[in-house]
């Protein structure tokens, strides 16, 4: 299967090396105290968000809950005899038979202990609060990087049980010089290379702050198909380095790495010629290229070329655009 060279628009582009991130990187801790009853992870295993990874012993917090919920019922007891003790004096002093000093008294003791009730329910909500936080879950989908407790492990609040990265998506941060930087924008896409494995990426951003040394800046590339990528991985992208010029464009399929060369494989007089090309840059399927050998006009192999060697003959069974 052939394809016909044409021209067109493209920005010149240039190779530069990054490296792979993860989109978001948590040291999960724990919110209370206690000793560490069972661990349910290990390294480089996967978890969802809400899994269970720690269960902190909660037998104090337990009997904390059941003292503080006795001493709620016990004041609310209190406080509904007191609320009926005031509706009677209430009544009576509406026509006049207490003292008002009586009324105020128990006027005083109703709202004493409703403030009371009101104080023991609040640490009844704390505490259960604290007994459903002895479970340390995940807090999203992700791989664990480091587990950082054992069981029988005493944990204060903000004690570390293990670090999550979260993979759906990876970030490829790259260096690039000061001049390169008017050529980007965020949202353009951008081919990479890691892990052997070609990926497409969006720039996210350009970080507003460059290396002094350098006078380079970092740019983030998103990765949505993180398949086969770890953090700290070389990638490799090609960004717009340059206002765009006139090239010759052939399809990328067209495009191979062979004898350390990248080339292109075009027909001529039904025989397959191998030519050394240099690649300008991208613009969607399409990739601008630079040889001396290739003009408008000929053909280019795009379907079956790393199967064919220099001079072979060539039957051509179709033709795309």
């Amino acid at each position: 299967v052939v394809s016909r060279v044409t021209t067109g628009m493209i920005a010149p582009e240039q190779e530069f090396i990054g490296t792979i991130y993860y989109l978001e990187v948590s040291d999960v801790s724990t919110e209370v105290s206690g000793a560490v009853e069972v661990t349910k992870f290990e390294e480089g295993q996967r978890t969802t968000r809400g899994k269970a990874l720690v269960k902190l012993n909660s037998n104090l917090l337990e009997k904390r809950l059941q003292a503080r919920v006795a001493s709620y019922e016990q004041v609310f007891s209190d406080l509904e005899r007191a609320q009926n003790d005031f509706e009677r004096i209430e009544n009576l002093f509406k026509k006049k038979i207490v003292a008002e000093k009586d009324y105020d008294d128990q006027w005083f003791q109703v709202k004493g202990l409703e403030k009371k009730a009101a104080a023991l329910k609040a640490d009844v909500e704390q505490l259960e609060i604290e007994l459903k936080k002895t479970l340390i879950t995940a807090p999203f989908n992700g791989v664990i990087i480091k587990k950082h407790v054992a069981r029988g492990e005493w944990l204060s609040p903000g004690k570390t049980v293990a670090t999550i990265a979260r993979d759906d998506a990876m970030d490829l941060i790259v260096e690039v010089p000061q001049g390169v930087i008017k050529y980007l924008k965020p949202g353009m896409t951008a081919m990479a290379t890691a892990a052997g494995t070609k990926k497409s990426g969006i720039i996210m951003a350009i970080i507003p702050k460059g290396n002094i040394a350098t006078r380079t800046f970092p740019v983030k590339i998103r990765i949505n198909d993180p398949t086969s990528l770890m953090e700290g991985m070389e990638a490799r992208v090609r960004l717009p380095v340059g206002k765009k010029i006139t090239s010759l464009l052939v399809p990328r399929d067209a495009v191979l790495d062979m004898y350390g060369s990248t080339v292109v494989v075009a027909v001529v007089d039904s025989k397959a010629m191998i030519i050394p090309v240099k690649i300008l840059g991208y613009r969607g399927m399409k990739a601008g290229i630079n040889s001396q050998k290739i003009s408008e006009g000929m053909k280019v192999v795009v379907k079956g070329n790393e199967r064919l060697r220099n001079e072979q003959l060539v039957y051509i069974i179709k033709e795309v655009n």
